[in-house]
């Protein structure tokens, strides 16, 4: 199939039927290159940047040097948590700027539009937060965090800061970022050359190993399956970027929160968030089926 083809099939929003195009290795190893590229683009802003604060932090007035430096010794100068959070931000935006224009492009080729009605976005962001609770909650109760210290790295990173400066960045920049790359770029990249499920599988599966620790990454791999789901139930990559942000939210509040929660309230909402998910999500699976059950009545 031609890309004028395909391309024309695309403005009448019928991607979705389109046969997915014969792989090749140049064609995967451009999507690779892609995601190679977001990884080096935060690291360069980060490494800048953490560079120019023990540069020029101590020159500083005192108030924003004492916002970015912890400490001052005749060896070393240390950032606060603040500081490496909000440089970790600015990464994530610069590198998300970076590759917007591909993911936008990928969106609007390879993504069927939709009109999805305002119940489905309301049970995709109940599912998302409540998914988010369960898994989290499971998570802590399973003993895992204890064991892993890698993830006991990552966490320590995250929560050493302001909630403020946490809650922006994790809350508000990484989803946009990391959503323009998995989703935008990457599921869309493979869904051209795969099917859906084997696209969703290999998206999420980047999604999990990103992440760098087993932790993080069977909760991510889950999370990005529901947000693929999302994504194809809308067409609206928006919908992507929203959920991920309630997730991130939902998440970093609980976390916060957990060490002054009883026992009794995190066992509460370890049930209702479950019953709340497992609902949302059967009513939205169908939701789908009977639409499709009502369309081949009407045919």
């Amino acid at each position: 199939m031609t890309a004028e083809t395909r391309s024309a099939l695309t403005e009448n929003n019928t991607v979705s039927t389109l046969p997915p195009e014969r792989p090749t290795a140049k064609a995967m190893w451009r999507l690779l290159l892609f995601f190679i590229f977001y990884i080096i683009f935060r690291l360069l802003v980060e490494v800048t940047l953490s560079v120019s604060c023990y540069s020029i932090g101590p020159t500083l007035p005192k108030a924003l040097r004492d916002f970015l430096i912890l400490g001052e010794s005749t060896e070393e100068i240390l950032l606060t948590g603040d500081c490496k959070v909000l440089i970790s931000g600015i990464g994530f935006l610069v590198a998300g700027l970076m590759i917007r224009a591909k993911a936008f492009e990928y969106d609007k080729k390879y993504t069927l539009k939709k009109q999805a009605s305002k119940a489905v976005y309301v049970f995709i962001a109940l599912a998302a937060m409540a998914m988010a609770l369960f898994l989290n909650i499971l998570i802590l109760k399973s003993g895992i965090t204890e064991i892993s210290e890698d993830y006991a790295e990552v966490a320590k990173a995250q929560y050493d800061c302001s909630f403020l400066v946490g809650f922006i960045v994790y809350g508000f920049i990484s989803p946009l970022s990391e959503e323009l790359m998995f989703r935008g770029i990457l599921y869309n990249g493979f869904k051209r050359y795969f099917k859906m499920m084997a696209a969703l599988l290999m998206s999420s599966a980047f999604f999990s190993l990103y992440h760098g620790n087993g932790v993080q990454g069977m909760y991510s791999f889950a999370i990005s399956v529901f947000i693929v789901y999302s994504y194809e139930k809308t067409g609206n990559f928006l919908a992507t970027v929203l959920i991920h942000m309630m997730c991130n939210l939902t998440a970093y509040i609980f976390t916060y929160a957990y060490d002054v929660m009883s026992q009794g309230l995190v066992n509460a909402l370890f049930g209702i968030s479950f019953v709340i998910a497992a609902a949302c999500i059967y009513i939205l699976f169908f939701m789908k089926k009977k639409v499709a059950s009502d369309k081949a009545e009407n045919e």
